[in-house]
């Protein structure tokens, strides 16, 4: 049964990386990166909100198409809202596939340092900026507590990112 893994986590906590990493090991595996696909409709940078919901949409029926084929995808996407997290859910059973949450954490120190520090692209540059306007470094340790909070409500595994390797591991087990 293929599974689409949902990496949950907020900005800056590696979800991207290690889905890049987990497919990677894991050949067939799609990363499904909405961010990525936001930044392929025109205007994007000037309606982030608005360009995703509509991508979000795209990456729906995206993914259910990919998961029917028998593989996974793997979803690295920050999701606080537990009806948005629902779509998810009803994509990979509606493709027959199972569907793993995850909320990708790792102290308040490391996750605001990476977030800081990671190499600058169009769409790291557009979401520090979102951030900052919406009210910085408070704003990411607020959503990483309601994270949490949410792993807790849906009974997802939480994974530390701080040692990678480690993170790695601990995807590769939860995937059937």
């Amino acid at each position: 049964m293929p599974t689409l893994l949902h990496l949950n986590g907020p900005s800056g906590v590696g979800k991207s990386t290690l889905a890049r990493a987990h497919s990677d090991a894991h050949p067939g595996t799609l990363v499904c990166d909405i961010d990525e696909l936001r930044s392929w409709v025109a205007g994007w940078e000037d309606d982030f909100v608005g360009t995703g919901e509509a991508v979000r949409q795209t990456a729906l029926a995206l993914m259910t198409a990919y998961l029917r084929t028998g593989r996974d995808v793997v979803l690295p996407q920050l999701i606080v809202a537990p009806a948005q997290v629902d779509r998810f859910v009803a994509a990979a059973h509606v493709a027959g596939a199972s569907y793993v949450g995850v909320v990708l954490d790792a102290a308040p120190d490391v996750v605001l340092h990476r977030l800081h520090h990671r190499t600058e692209t169009p769409v790291t540059a557009v979401i520090s900026r979102i951030i900052e306007e919406r009210g910085g470094d408070p704003l990411v340790l607020e959503g990483r507590l309601q994270l949490l909070d949410l792993a807790a409500a849906n009974g997802w595994p939480v994974v530390d990112t701080t040692d990678r390797s480690t993170a790695l591991a601990e995807l590769a087990a939860l995937v059937p």
